[in-house]
């Protein structure tokens, strides 16, 4: 019984290896076939950022403005405060812009091309859109900012809420704060019309053209035609000095409105009126001097008791000397403004 038991094993590993052998034979690898056809190329790398950076110099230009501008000192950065950082950095900008977060920022950066730009989020040219161009509710001044590319501005170019902020007829107020006003940015409100305290008086509050007639705010003077790199364009000055060391005024973007004939015209008009302007901001400054309400570094001597009136005029004054055009966004609110509040003084 064991032998045939054997027998059997030895039977079935002679067929396993002589099928072992036939299979391998069978399976030879066979010549090789011809080559298949090349595939479809994929894109290069940087297609996408030759969509934005293939604009021969005109990028470069920007740049270089840029550079020149009071935004990129970042002279202001280390304002960094909850409050501060949504106007003096770029990130808390850009977080206040996109769902209001008012936060100290961490390893904060001057303003710069993010800042107003979604660089390098989409890849595309839509990086050159502003971030915003959504109408600015004034904190001073119940009124709404709506003046298409520049409403971006507006977001940091008014003024800051003012409490307490003077009613006619009002009891004496107690001021604490030195800085007591608008902050130091309020061109939306005077371009605008809104914030400052009409007192009463002879002169009218009216508005000059500027409030209804540059439908695109600050950019249509700040961002005209660029002057080399002193002034327009992304360095967005209007008064800057030229080659032969002497002021000079950037008024392309007043041409190019319509409103005014000729650079020599604009020129003639804008130097009468800055001249009176100053003239005016130098003599409220000298009453309020006088009056004790400020101090030789412009600030008030706190704590300071004051009338409702006295309020108002070193507020009006602060609207006026902090927005810095010398009544160029303004003309006619400003005036007014001056003479009510130094008759009211006096």
């Amino acid at each position: 019984m064991k032998k045939q038991h054997s027998l059997v094993i030895q039977t079935a590993l002679i067929i396993f290896l002589f099928g072992s052998i036939m299979i391998s034979s069978c399976t030879k690898e066979g010549p090789e076939g011809k080559p298949g056809l090349d595939g479809i190329d994929g894109k290069d790398g940087a297609e996408s950022c030759s969509g934005c950076h293939n604009l021969s110099e005109l990028l470069t230009s920007k740049i270089a403005q840029y550079s020149k501008s009071k935004h990129a000192s970042g002279i202001n950065v280390t304002q960094n405060s909850a409050t501060c950082s949504r106007c003096h950095t770029s990130m808390g900008f850009r977080n206040f812009i996109k769902d209001g977060t008012t936060a100290i920022v961490d390893n904060p950066t001057p303003i710069n091309c993010r800042t107003c730009h979604p660089i390098h989020e989409s890849y595309t040219v839509n990086d050159y859109a502003l971030r915003t161009k959504q109408a600015v509710a004034l904190s001073v001044g119940e009124a709404n900012y709506s003046y298409n590319n520049s409403n971006l501005c507006a977001n940091c170019h008014q003024a800051r809420p003012i409490s307490p902020y003077p009613v006619s007829g009002g009891a004496n107020i107690t001021i604490t704060n030195a800085r007591y006003g608008p902050h130091y940015g309020p061109q939306a409100n005077m371009l605008s019309g809104r914030g400052p305290f009409q007192i009463p008086g002879t002169q009218p509050y009216l508005n000059s053209a500027h409030t209804t007639a540059v439908t695109n705010g600050c950019v249509t003077c700040h961002m005209s035609t660029a002057t080399g790199i002193w002034a327009g364009g992304h360095q967005m000055n209007v008064k800057y000095t030229n080659t032969a060391g002497a002021t000079a005024y950037q008024y392309t973007g007043c041409g190019a409105s319509g409103c005014h004939s000729n650079v020599t015209a604009i020129t003639t008009v804008l130097a009468q009126n800055r001249t009176e302007i100053q003239g005016l901001i130098s003599q409220l400054k000298t009453r309020l001097l006088q009056k004790g309400l400020l101090n030789d570094q412009d600030l008030i001597p706190v704590p300071r008791t004051m009338t409702q009136m006295e309020a108002a005029a070193v507020m009006n004054y602060r609207f006026i000397a902090y927005d810095g055009s010398s009544g160029a966004h303004n003309y006619r609110l400003t005036r007014a403004l001056l003479l009510n509040t130094l008759a009211s003084l006096n």
